[in-house]
């Protein structure tokens, strides 16, 4: 049914003649847990919920068939929009333009986070969960608790081991709760 939907909206924009001209993007806000780790929710942190898929489709503009396998965030869509349109964006705060990734994946982030505060009581005694990921390493922190996430995304890419309570991966997981609070601060997530 969507892709029928899409289908019409782009037979719509062609036969106004405005196909070329335009910027289509399709997203999301979150990917899908369908059965992974044995969920069917939205309330996790793993890879199949934070990587959301997106399609961009610019046809004067981009390559077709380019997949960017980058770390990006959502807000990163913003400068890009005003590069293709060809508008000045004059304040982008912290977000870098998607489109620099798309041409080269070495553009992407370093570093990416992300925020879940819990309003349906799903995670019982966590108002807050947020995450910072790597190419090399996941962390998972609950607010208020003791206790949270560690995944080595090189050799568990699955995100099976939750190596939080291994000592081995102390500095590690020092390391990324450090990136993970500094983000924290200066986003004022509390």
């Amino acid at each position: 049914m969507i892709d029928e939907q899409i289908g019409e909206i782009f037979d719509a924009l062609e036969n106004k003649g405005y196909l070329d001209d335009s910027i289509i993007i399709f997203t999301s806000d979150h990917g899908d847990c369908l059965g992974e780790h044995g969920h069917i929710q939205k309330w996790t942190m793993y890879d199949c919920i934070t990587r959301v898929p997106m399609i961009v489709c610019a046809p004067s503009r981009l390559d077709s068939n380019i997949r960017c396998d980058a770390l990006l965030q959502q807000m990163d869509l913003v400068p890009m929009l005003f590069e293709l349109a060809g508008v000045q964006l004059d304040d982008c705060h912290s977000a870098i333009s998607a489109l620099s990734a798309l041409q080269d994946e070495k553009n992407g982030r370093d570093i990416v986070f992300a925020e879940y505060s819990d309003n349906n009581n799903m995670l019982q005694g966590v108002e807050l969960m947020t995450m910072a990921r790597t190419r090399e390493w996941k962390l998972v922190h609950y607010s208020e608790q003791d206790y949270g996430e560690l995944y080595d995304l090189i050799n568990d890419p699955d995100e099976i081991h939750n190596l939080w309570d291994d000592c081995s991966y102390a500095n590690s997981r020092e390391e990324m709760m450090e990136k993970l609070s500094t983000w924290r601060r200066d986003q004022n997530v509390a």
